[in-house]
């Protein structure tokens, strides 16, 4: 727990001086814990949850070269690459979930502006997935009807962004979760799919898995409904 919750504050770009600010718990106390040296109370592992959100310890998806940005400074070369023009890693391979929101969180309205624009017209499948995951965790009325619009309009986003729901929550391999995305039913476990989809369709946080979760379980339903 101690290492998932150091990966969590690292992704989210806090120093373990600001956690502890935000906390209300010492930093060497949260020191000890992140190494494993103390153990991970409840206490905690809800303050940590308060400050990163519940969503922390969710799975990633299994895309094998999926990319983890950790570090203020890292981020913050990336969030003014983007605020550039530049798309740097978003165009070129999957972002962990943590990256996506700590880097939406740290945007400009010309950011937001930036990855409107690729979501829709970025050259490559991965810079419009990418965009589009990074939009929907934004809040507004108007970025969820932008990323709900390109969902239903743009067959490969919506493959990419099915198929990373699929590996995420059931873990199966990016290939088969590539095939399931074409075929939902052909899960190996259709039910289990089906259980975490409707979660998923609640998400209050998350335009894409809200809209994923909710297509997932209107394919599923036949099957799981036998």
């Amino acid at each position: 727990m101690g290492e998932t919750l150091r990966t969590a504050r690292m992704e989210a770009g806090l120093s373990l001086s600001r956690m502890a600010e935000l906390t209300h718990f010492s930093k060497p106390y949260l020191g000890q814990v992140e190494t494993g040296r103390r153990a991970a109370t409840i206490e905690i592992v809800d303050a940590y949850e308060r400050v990163l959100g519940a969503d922390m310890r969710r799975n990633e998806i299994t895309h094998p070269g999926l990319t983890r940005i950790k570090g203020t400074r890292r981020l913050s070369t990336l969030v003014g690459s983007v605020q550039s023009g530049i798309p740097n890693v978003f165009a070129e391979r999957p972002t962990s979930h943590a990256t996506d929101v700590a880097v939406g969180t740290r945007l400009d309205p010309d950011g937001v502006r930036q990855f409107l624009r690729w979501m829709t017209e970025g050259e490559t499948a991965t810079l419009r997935t990418n965009s589009l995951s990074v939009l929907a965790k934004l809040p507004g009325k108007e970025n969820a009807q932008r990323v709900v619009q390109v969902l239903e309009e743009d067959p490969v986003v919506r493959r990419l962004c099915l198929a990373a729901d699929i590996s995420r929550l059931t873990q199966v391999d990016w290939r088969t979760a590539l095939r399931v995305a074409d075929d939902l039913p052909s899960h190996p476990n259709p039910t289990k799919l089906a259980r975490k989809a409707a979660k998923e369709a609640v998400d209050p946080k998350d335009t894409e898995s809200r809209w994923c979760g909710a297509y997932m379980l209107r394919h599923l339903a036949p099957v799981v409904g036998r």
